[in-house]
C-alpha cells in the first residue's frame, strides 16, 4: 500500500525530534504520528478516485434488483482503499476483556493492516498501541496474548513500561549523546480506545464517531449475548486461526447468509441427526437443527453502520446451552428479550471485523483482509462465567462440531467460499446477484424488532432473503468512494 507524501512541516519535526531521526518519509510510524499532528494531510492512500456506478447496479427499490461486479472482489485499488477507510478509519473490535483481566496483561490484534496491542494498566484502564518498537519497529510483544509489567523488544533490547514509557535504552550511554532523550520513543498510542460490554474496541485516528454511535443497534444485539450471566462472559480458552482464499467481503455476507444453509450444511444436519439417533442424545448435547430444517419464524435486519443480523427462532430451545439459566432470565429480563436470548438464535457481523453467533453453541470470530481475494480467520468460543459443568461441556462439544474448521460445517464453509472467489477470475466475470427477497424488502423494524425496541434500517421477513446485503454494501460504497475523494482531493492540493 503506498505512503503519502508527509507534509513538509514533518519534515522539520523528523530532523528535530530525536523519536523521527532516521526514519524515511515512508516509514509506518512517522506516517501515524503525522496523522495524529496535522490529521488528513497526512491520509496514507494515494490510489485513483474510486468511482463504483459501474460495478453497483442498485435498483432495490425501484426494480428490486441489486447486483455486484465480481471485479470489486479482486481489484488492488479497491483493497487498498477498503483496508484504509473500511478497517483503519473505523472502530475495530479488538479482543474481549477476558482476554486481559489483570494489569500486566497483553493482548496482540490487528486494525487493518496496523499490528496493534491491548494491555491492561495497574489502574485497570486499557491502552492500545501500535505493535511495533519505536527503534527498528519490531513487534513488541513476545506472544500473542500474555503478562508483562515491562515489554522488551527482542531485535535491539529496548524496553517500556505497561504505560507505553520507553525506560530502557540498551548500552544508552556513549551511543547516543548527551541529549539524547528516551520519552521521546514511547510507544504511539492509537487515538481511541473503548469498551462496551466487555468487549473492546479501538480506532487508529481522531476523525471518528463515538463508540456508543458506531455500534448502534448492534447494541442490543451484544447485550443478548453480555447478559447470558451475572458475572458476564469469558472467552474459553484456545482459538482457531485459518487463511481463506476468499476476499473479506466474501466472508463477512456469509456471516448473515442464511441462503447457502439448508445447501451447504445438510450433511451436518443429516450427520448429527444420525449420530443423535443411534447415541439416543437428549438434552443439553441434542444439537438445535430448525434453523436448517426450516418451518420456524426468522428474519434479517441491516442495522446500520455496516452491522447485520439473521434470526430464526429455536425448534428445541431445551438443547441450547443457555437453557439450564432459563429461570433466572426470564425473573431477570421481560418476557421479550428472555425470548431472544433462550428461544431465538441469532448472527451478527459488527463491522468491520466482529461475529456473533449464537445458534447450536456460541462463538465469537473476527476477519481481516491479507490482500485481494485472500484473509484471515480467528474464532473462539464464548461462554457464560460460571454456567453450569454440563452446559459447558454440550457448548464446546457443539462449538467444535460445527465451527471449528476440522468440524462438519466450517471447512464447507471455506471450500464453497473459495470456489467463489476462483470463479471470479474468469475474463468475463459478471455480477453477483443479491435480489432473493428484494420485493419484501423495508425501510425500519418489522414488528418484532418493534416489540424489541430495535429500530434496523431494513428489514426482510425471512432470514434467507438478501435485504440486509443491500445495506452493507451501500454502507462499504460510501466509505471507499467518500474516503478516495477526500485523499484524491488531498493530493491534488499537495
Amino acid at each position: 500500500m503506498p505512503f503519502s507524501t508527509i507534509p513538509g512541516e514533518v519534515g522539520a519535526i523528523r530532523m528535530s525530534t530525536p523519536a523521527f531521526r532516521g526514519m524515511m518519509t515512508q516509514d509506518g510510524m512517522l506516517h501515524f504520528c503525522a496523522y495524529r499532528i496535522y490529521g488528513a494531510s497526512a491520509m496514507s492512500y494515494e490510489g485513483p478516485v474510486i468511482d463504483l456506478s459501474d460495478r453497483i447496479d442498485d435498483r432495490a427499490e425501484a426494480d428490486h434488483e441489486f447486483r455486484l461486479h465480481r471485479s470489486i472482489f479482486e481489484d488492488p485499488d479497491i483493497y487498498d482503499a477498503e483496508l484504509e477507510f473500511c478497517f483503519e478509519r473505523v472502530w475495530n473490535f479488538l479482543c474481549h476483556e477476558s482476554q486481559v483481566p489483570n494489569p500486566g496483561d497483553y493482548y496482540a490484534a490487528h486494525i487493518g493492516n496496523q499490528p496493534v496491542f491491548v494491555h491492561r494498566q495497574e489502574d485497570g484502564s486499557v491502552k492500545v498501541f501500535l505493535n511495533a518498537c519505536s527503534h527498528r519497529g519490531a513487534i513488541i510483544t513476545p506472544f500473542k496474548q500474555g503478562n508483562a509489567k515491562t515489554l522488551t523488544c527482542r531485535f535491539h533490547g529496548w524496553s517500556y513500561k505497561c504505560s507505553g514509557e520507553c525506560i530502557g535504552i540498551k548500552n544508552e550511554q556513549g551511543g547516543y549523546g548527551v541529549e539524547f532523550d528516551c520519552s521521546h520513543y514511547d510507544l504511539a498510542e492509537i487515538a481511541h480506545v473503548g469498551e462496551y460490554r466487555g468487549f473492546i474496541f479501538g480506532a487508529l485516528y481522531e476523525d471518528v464517531p463515538t463508540l456508543d454511535g458506531h455500534l448502534g443497534e448492534a447494541k442490543f444485539f451484544i447485550d443478548l449475548f453480555a447478559d447470558q450471566s451475572p458475572d458476564g462472559m469469558e472467552m474459553v480458552a484456545g482459538s482457531q486461526t485459518y487463511v481463506c482464499d476468499h476476499d473479506w467481503k466474501v466472508q463477512a455476507d456469509n456471516v448473515t447468509d442464511g441462503y447457502h444453509v439448508s445447501t451447504v450444511h445438510r450433511n451436518f444436519m443429516n450427520t448429527i441427526l444420525a449420530r443423535e439417533a443411534r447415541e439416543k442424545t437428549e438434552g443439553l448435547l441434542k444439537t438445535e437443527v430448525g434453523r436448517i430444517k426450516g418451518g420456524v419464524k426468522n428474519g434479517m435486519y441491516y442495522l446500520g453502520n455496516g452491522h447485520m443480523c439473521i434470526w430464526a427462532d429455536r425448534s428445541s430451545p431445551g438443547g441450547a446451552p443457555l437453557a439450564p439459566a432459563t429461570e433466572r432470565i426470564e425473573n431477570e429480563f421481560d418476557e421479550i428479550k428472555a425470548h431472544w436470548m433462550l428461544r431465538r438464535g441469532r448472527n451478527i457481523i459488527v463491522f468491520p471485523n466482529l461475529v456473533l453467533n449464537d445458534l447450536a453453541s456460541t462463538h465469537l470470530r473476527i476477519h481481516r483482509p491479507l490482500g485481494p481475494g485472500k484473509c484471515e480467520v480467528t474464532i473462539w468460543c464464548i461462554a457464560p462465567k460460571g454456567e453450569p459443568d454440563e452446559a459447558r461441556f454440550a457448548r464446546l462439544r457443539k462449538f467444535e462440531d460445527f465451527f471449528l474448521v476440522s468440524g462438519l460445517s466450517t471447512s464447507d464453509d471455506v471450500v464453497s467460499l473459495d470456489t467463489a472467489q476462483e470463479g471470479f477470475h474468469g475474463a468475463e466475470a459478471g455480477w453477483n446477484n443479491y435480489d432473493r427477497g428484494l420485493s419484501t424488502m423495508c425501510a425500519g423494524p418489522d414488528e418484532e424488532a418493534k416489540k424489541a425496541g430495535i429500530n434496523p434500517e431494513l428489514h426482510c421477513d425471512s432470514w434467507d432473503y438478501e435485504a440486509a446485503f443491500v445495506g452493507w454494501y451501500r454502507h462499504w460504497r460510501k466509505l471507499v468512494e467518500e474516503g478516495t475523494k477526500a485523499a484524491g482531493t488531498r493530493i491534488g492540493a499537495e
